[in-house]
């Protein structure tokens, strides 16, 4: 019986939460790792990693760059939040391309899937960077900037990079110099922009 009613608490939120989500939302995620950290402070945000939702049925599946370029489900992609803290749950405010990307769902997960599918993760942060096979790789933003931009045709949030927040803690990371200067973002950036809005908490 507490089996059961464990399992009910743990299977029910996702369900509600899958409930309200839609093909091209954002999941803006905080985790608790010591880079996560070091990107949280630069940016002034509680966001270190994010997800973009590209399936809600059967079954709800997140296209990320944690580690690898892969598609999770939510409860993979929720199982990573830092403690205690919560993903910010957003939305493009242009009703036409949520339209839109409900319309074509079907092509939009294939487009990943052709084009950025098996891809490795960039931990060096660098918006052209490429492996040994001449692929690309992505870290967690600048995959889904690249993936919605091609597929959409629209202009997504991107600036020049800045490591300046505990400047020896990035030097550091990247073993030298860090990046300065290069084009680049970060999920907080999706959270600063108006080309979207914060459908709630997950």
């Amino acid at each position: 019986m507490n089996k059961l009613i464990l399992t009910l608490i743990l299977v029910l939120p996702l369900s509600s939460w899958a409930n309200d989500l839609k093909v091209g939302d954002i999941l803006l995620q905080p985790l608790n790792c010591w880079t996560c950290s070091l990107i949280e402070a630069q940016e002034g945000s509680i966001y270190s990693h994010m997800g973009l939702v590209v399936q809600v049925r059967p079954e709800v599946k997140i296209v990320e760059a944690l580690g690898a370029v892969r598609v999770s489900t939510l409860a993979e992609f929720m199982s990573h939040t830092e403690k205690g803290q919560q993903v910010s749950h957003r939305r493009f405010r242009d009703q036409s391309i949520v339209n839109y990307l409900q319309t074509y769902r079907v092509e939009f997960f294939r487009h990943f899937q052709d084009n950025f599918a098996n891809h490795s993760y960039d931990k060096d942060f660098l918006w052209d960077n490429f492996d040994e096979n001449g692929k690309e790789k992505y870290y967690c933003s600048e995959l889904i900037t690249k993936y919605l931009t091609s597929f959409l045709g629209i202009q997504l949030p991107t600036k020049m990079m800045k490591y300046d927040i505990y400047r020896e803690h990035w030097i550091r990371y990247f073993n030298g110099n860090p990046p300065d200067g290069k084009i680049g973002n970060a999920p907080p950036d999706y959270e600063k922009s108006n080309l979207f809005y914060e459908v709630g908490k997950l």
